[in-house]
This record gives structure tokens, C-alpha cells and sequence, in this order.
């Protein structure tokens, strides 16, 4: 499936429409100008910050709170990775975006720019990412913020006292990309009662204002950009790997990275691009299917451990070599929604009586914690205007809320420029101011 993925990488590159300003951007600005586009692609290889090849990261495991299923046998034991200082400096716990490991690309980058700017790094992997779901979460059934940030914390916790005698730590801060970002604001909410940290800085990037708004925007994207809806992803899958074999040249080599796309879009015959609705049904047809990959994974494990019987029968146990063609299938027709509708909702009702749906889901929205997030100054966000995941109005209400303290690109999609160069600077600027 990874392959399938890259190929619809290039796909997008070549048949969105309009998407690069000719001639690049002034001053070393993010040059994607369309905002689906960006988001899969990334920042272009001359945007980028300047980052180590390489950095001393060591990788640790934790014991899981729940019995691991022999289906799930290879990802026994909760991981986590810490890249260290040699000197006292501050500890930044970085958190992953929705369905992200802590090792995955965007935690990488961000991991080696914390690093460079001089501080010990902690990178955890996302509560809806199967290593973290099946081994740190207590209720399994990820996407209730509250909740969420308190197995966060108690990972934080965990994995500081790992690392503690090999880091010399001056002061804590905590940070996250898109889900990842709205845990790093409740985690630090959270750590005003709790104080194991007394955090100091909590940065933002990309996050959304309500989780249940932004993924019912995510899940929308198959059904308008997709042609039959999720029946038609694997025609869509096809049409790639195919895009991808007439496109291909062998002397280029296998370079399926954010660049290879950006050459071959500024390479390709503008008439030969074949244009979707809107001139965007590539790049958005990519993020939705991804997305639902990534969902569909959670709706699978939550189901699996905690015994919904949503998808799977209850008593049904699975052997390493199950086979799961059915359960597969069942679980991408799931949008993210129904998820939180026929699962989380359900669980949530049950533990706390007296609340209603419409209170549990502002309960997992920024507004929530509104007051703490307008009245603390080491708090900042970071986002962009032509933002995916922001429905109409959420953007102004982040520039009311936060003044000063939010930094808003024109471009980058959802995090399509968080390792440019200008990105990384507001980033270390603002961990490292007052230091």
C-alpha cells in the first residue's frame, strides 16, 4: 500500500492544475500555491531548513498497559524516541499528527531541528497511531482530547523517567502537529493541576479548532473527489500506478520523495494535466484516501481491544496469519465520524452521565480550554491560511484568540511547509525566547 501511495504522489504532481507560482516565491517564501497540493507534497527541497543528516537518537520501549493481541504481536511494548544533549538544555516532548508514528517523516524532521537549536527531544507517536492505541491507551478508543492528553501525560511521564539520568534538563516545553498539536494544548492544560513538568512553552502547528469538524472535512474529501466514493478507491489506485508507468524514467532513479513530485510537476505538459473538479480532485483525492487508511486502522484496533463488536464479533480472537480481507474492507467504509458517533460517543455517555453529545464533542475543541489558551503568553500557534482542516470561521476565531501569538503562512496547506526555512525559525525562536 505504501507504493500505491507514492505512486499517487506523482500522479497528483502531474495532473493537479495550477499549482506552483511561476518563477517560485520572493525572499525564499513556500512556493505551492495550491493548497491540497502542498499538503501532499511538502516543502521543495530549496525551502527547506537546513538539517543534519543525522543525529545521536536513541530508541526506548515502555511496558503496555494491556495484554497485546497475537494479531498485533509485533508492536508488543509502547516506543518512543529521545534524541539527547550532552549539556544541560531544556526538553521539548514533540507529539505526532493523526495516524503518525514517532518516527515518522514529519517527527523525524522536526526531532533534527530541535536537536540543532540545542535541545533534548522526546518524540511520541500519536494516541491514534496502533503502537500508541494498543499499548497507552486506557478507554482504546482515541479522538476524546481529554482523555487523549491523559495518556500523553502519563507516557511523558514514563519516558522522562527512562531518559532522566542521561539528560541534563533545565526546563520542559511541549509541542505538536496537527491532532498532535491540540494534545500538546491539553496536555499543557493539563499540566497546570498535575505539575509534574511545570511546562513552559507549548507550540502549536497546523491544529485544528475542532477535531470533529475537521475530520468530518477529511472524510469528506473520497466523496467529492473520488469518483464513486470510497467503491471507487481502487480505480483511483489503478489510474496512479498507471499515471506512474507512462511517467516514469529508470535514469532518474527511485526517488519518491517531495522533490522527485515538484520536478516532475514543473517537467510536465500543461495540457497533458487532467483536471478534476475544481482543478482539485488529485491531491484532495490522496488526502482523503490517506486519511482513511489511517482511520480505518484506528477503527479496526479500537473495535479489536476494546470489544465493541462494532466490525468484529465479540469472542472473535485472530491468529498471526489471519487472514482479514473482510474486516479490512469494513473498516475503510467507517468514515471517521461514524467512528466517533458509534463508538467513542457511546463509551463516553456511559462514563459520564448527565453529559450530552453536543457537550463531549466541545469538549474535544479548542474552545474548551479557550481561557487558558488566551491568557498564557508562552503559548503560540502556527498555521496557514488556505489550512485544509479549518472550516469557515475557525481561522479568525484562532486570530482572535491569539493575538499576537499565532503566525499565519499565506501557503503550506495543512503542514505542507512545517520544515521550510521560515517555519523552523519561528519554531526555534519561540522555544528559545527568554532563554
Amino acid at each position: 500500500m505504501f507504493k500505491q501511495l507514492l505512486a499517487i504522489g506523482l500522479w497528483i504532481a502531474l495532473c493537479s492544475a495550477e499549482v506552483f507560482a511561476a518563477g517560485g516565491k520572493p525572499n525564499g517564501e513556500y512556493p505551492i500555491e495550491d493548497r491540497f497540493a502542498a499538503t501532499v507534497i511538502g516543502t521543495p527541497k530549496f525551502y527547506k531548513a537546513e538539517l543534519p543528516d543525522a543525529i545521536p537518537v536513541k530508541e526506548y520501549t515502555l511496558p503496555g498497559l494491556h495484554s497485546v493481541p497475537k494479531l498485533f504481536w509485533y508492536s508488543e511494548d509502547l516506543r518512543f524516541s529521545a534524541a539527547l544533549q550532552k549539556g544541560r538544555a531544556p526538553l521539548v516532548f514533540n507529539i505526532a499528527g493523526t495516524g503518525a508514528g514517532y518516527k515518522s517523516m514529519k517527527m523525524l524532521a522536526l526531532q533534527k531541528a530541535l536537536y540543532k537549536a540545542g535541545f533534548h527531544v522526546i518524540n511520541l507517536s500519536s494516541p491514534t497511531y496502533l503502537n500508541f492505541l494498543i499499548n497507552a491507551s486506557q478507554s482504546n478508543l482515541p479522538g476524546f482530547l481529554p482523555e487523549d492528553a491523559e495518556d500523553i501525560y502519563r507516557v511523558m511521564e514514563l519516558a522522562f523517567q527512562k531518559i532522566e539520568a542521561d539528560a541534563d534538563v533545565s526546563e520542559f516545553h511541549v509541542m505538536g502537529y496537527s491532532l498532535g498539536a491540540a494534545h500538546a494544548a491539553f496536555v499543557a492544560h493539563l499540566d497546570q493541576t498535575r505539575k509534574t513538568f511545570n511546562l513552559q512553552k507549548v507550540y502549536m502547528i497546523n491544529p485544528p479548532v475542532n477535531l470533529y469538524t475537521s475530520v468530518d472535512i477529511l472524510d469528506q474529501l473520497i466523496d467529492d473527489n473520488v469518483q464513486g466514493g470510497v467503491a471507487g478507491v481502487g480505480v483511483f489506485l489503478d489510474k496512479a500506478l498507471n499515471r506512474l508507468a507512462a511517467s516514469y524514467g529508470p535514469k532518474d532513479g527511485m526517488r519518491f520523495d517531495g522533490d522527485f513530485l515538484y520536478d516532475a510537476y514543473e517537467s510536465w505538459d500543461p495540457s497533458q494535466r487532467g483536471v478534476g473538479p475544481q482543478g482539485r480532485s488529485g491531491a484532495a483525492a490522496l488526502i482523503g484516501v490517506s486519511f482513511r487508511f489511517s482511520s480505518a486502522n484506528v477503527v479496526f484496533a479500537s473495535d479489536l481491544m476494546s470489544h465493541t463488536g462494532y466490525i468484529i464479533p465479540p469472542g472473535t480472537e485472530f491468529g498471526r496469519r489471519e487472514r482479514l480481507d473482510y474486516y479490512a474492507k469494513a473498516s475503510h467504509v467507517v468514515r471517521f465520524t461514524e467512528y466517533v458517533d458509534h463508538l467513542v460517543i457511546p463509551y463516553l455517555l456511559q462514563k459520564y452521565p448527565g453529559k450530552s453529545r453536543e457537550q463531549l464533542l466541545d469538549e474535544a475543541s479548542l474552545q474548551h480550554i479557550e481561557d487558558f489558551l488566551a491568557g498564557n503568553k508562552q503559548v503560540r500557534v502556527v498555521t496557514n491560511r488556505d489550512e485544509i482542516i479549518l472550516a469557515p470561521g475557525e481561522l479568525e476565531y484562532m486570530e482572535g484568540l491569539m493575538g499576537e501569538r499565532i503566525k499565519v503562512f499565506p501557503y503550506g496547506g495543512h503542514c505542507g511547509n512545517i520544515d521550510s526555512k521560515e517555519s523552523v525559525e519561528d519554531m526555534v525562536a519561540f522555544l528559545k525566547g527568554g532563554q
